[in-house]
C-alpha cells in the first residue's frame, strides 16, 4: 500500500512540475519577446545614425552592455542631450548721451543762473555782479582791484 502511494505521489508531482514548468516557460517566451520589442525600439530609435553621439546612446541604452560602460556612455553623451545655461546679455536699447564739454556745461549753467536772477523772487534785489574768475587772477571784467 505504501508503494502504491508513492506511485500516486510520484504522478501528482510530475504533473505539479510539469504545470510549473509550463508556466515558467510561458514566462520566458513573454519575456524574450519584450527583450525583442525592446531592442526593436532602440534600433528604431538609433537607425541611419552613424556619429559618436549615436554610438554612446547606443551603448547606454544597450542594457546588455555592462553598468560601467553605460554610464560612461550616458555621461559622455549627457552635453549633447542637455546643453548648459549660458548667460544671455539683456535686451537692452540703450543710446548713450552725447558728452558735452565741461566748459560749455558751467557755461550754460551760469546762464541759467543769471536768468533765474532776473525772475521773482530775485528780481527786486539790489544787482550785484557775481565774482568770475577768467583764470588769470584777475575777475573777468577788465578793471584792476
Amino acid at each position: 500500500m505504501l508503494a502504491a502511494m508513492t506511485d500516486m505521489d510520484i504522478h501528482s508531482k510530475l504533473a505539479e512540475y510539469e504545470g510549473i514548468v509550463g508556466m515558467l516557460t510561458a514566462k520566458l517566451e513573454e519575456a524574450v519577446g519584450e527583450i525583442d520589442r525592446l531592442r526593436a525600439m532602440v534600433a528604431k530609435l538609433t537607425k541611419g545614425t552613424d556619429d559618436a553621439h549615436s554610438t554612446l546612446r547606443r551603448l547606454y541604452l544597450d542594457e546588455t552592455q555592462p553598468v560601467g560602460a553605460r554610464v560612461r556612455a550616458a555621461q559622455a553623451a549627457m552635453n549633447f542631450e542637455k546643453p548648459r545655461l549660458e548667460s544671455v546679455p539683456p535686451p537692452l536699447d540703450l543710446v548713450a548721451e552725447p558728452i558735452e564739454p565741461l566748459a560749455d556745461v558751467v557755461a550754460r549753467q551760469r546762464a541759467r543762473a543769471d536768468r533765474m536772477m532776473l525772475e521773482p523772487p530775485f528780481s527786486d534785489l539790489p544787482k550785484v555782479v557775481p565774482f568770475r574768475s577768467n583764470g588769470d587772477g584777475s575777475n573777468g571784467d577788465g578793471q584792476d582791484d
